[in-house]
């Protein structure tokens, strides 16, 4: 059930790209669409945190699928192990 939870995050947020960097507005739907996939606020910001960090732009974080995969996976890993 995550993994398609995962794939539909995902797929929404391709459809939602749109060029020009990271806009209050990109950030706001990234965050509204993985929330909406009942994935935790932690998981979400720190997916948000990543992709800001590791791309100039929401269009680049989306063409990037498997960077996207790699950010989710370190996000999931961080809530996983205990602090």
């Amino acid at each position: 059930m995550f993994k398609k939870n995962l794939v539909l995050y995902i797929g929404a947020l391709i459809f939602l790209a749109s060029c020009g960097g990271w806009s209050d507005n990109n950030k706001a739907q990234y965050l509204k669409i993985c929330e909406k996939k009942d994935l935790s606020n932690e998981f979400c910001q720190c997916a948000l945190e990543k992709a800001t960090a590791n791309y100039s732009d929401f269009q680049s974080a989306m063409n990037d699928e498997i960077g996207s995969g790699e950010i989710f996976i370190n996000c999931i890993n961080k809530e996983e192990t205990p602090d």
